[in-house]
Parts: structure tokens; sequence; C-alpha cells
């Protein structure tokens, strides 16, 4: 019997709501990646769907530490989740859908430390 490769979309993951400003609430486990723009932050969804807030990146990656999400650029708040089955490069990482994400040069080595320890789990 041959079995389908996991993915985030048919992984469990803990059902975690968060607030992003004073309307906006979403579940954590749904949110693929964040992207700063000023004062205001792009969320992606594992849908493909996208929603824009008027908050920083700054306020609420504290939010999104514990539940495996992972600042890889200035610009971008990664939910490591989806980042399991990507590709990752010299300077850049490709998740599912081909979506390329550019890494900061100093949190390379931590997402490549970050990306095998959840592949080989103790």
């Amino acid at each position: 019997m041959k079995t389908k490769p996991l993915n985030a979309v048919n992984r469990k993951l803990p059902n975690f709501t968060i607030s992003l400003n004073k309307r906006t609430t979403v579940n954590a486990h749904e949110v693929r990646l964040l992207e700063a723009d000023i004062n205001y932050t792009t969320v992606h969804f594992e849908t493909g769907n996208t929603l824009v807030v008027a908050t920083t990146l700054k306020k609420i990656e504290p939010l999104l530490e514990e539940l495996n999400f992972m600042r890889i650029h200035k610009k971008y708040l990664l939910n490591l989740h989806y980042a399991k089955d990507s590709v990752l490069s010299k300077d850049t990482i490709t998740l599912q859908n081909n979506i390329e994400i550019k890494v900061s040069r100093r949190k390379r080595v931590e997402l490549k430390k970050k990306l095998s320890d959840s592949r080989n789990p103790k």
C-alpha cells in the first residue's frame, strides 16, 4: 500500500487562534507566510488567499514565536510547518506552489538547522 507524503495541508497542526489587530483573528495553522510592507502586513494563507492588516510584522512576531514561526528576513515571517517540504537554496527558500522567498544572510544557518531538526526528530 502506498502512502501519500505528508505536507502541511494534511498534517495535524495545533489549532491556535491569534489576534493580529483589534478586528482580525486568524488560525495560526492556516497561515503560511506573513509579509511586511511598512505599517501593513500581508498574511498568506494555505489556501492561497491573502489578507492585509494594518499592523507591523514586529508586533505580530512575538505572538507567533512559540508556534513554529521564524523571521527569515526583515520582510518575511515563515510558518516552518510549510517549510519542511521546501527547497532551500543559497539565498531563497522555495515553498510549495513554487513561491520563492528571500532568506536573510544572517538567518540562513538558523533556518537550515531548524529544518534539519524537523526532518530528523530525536
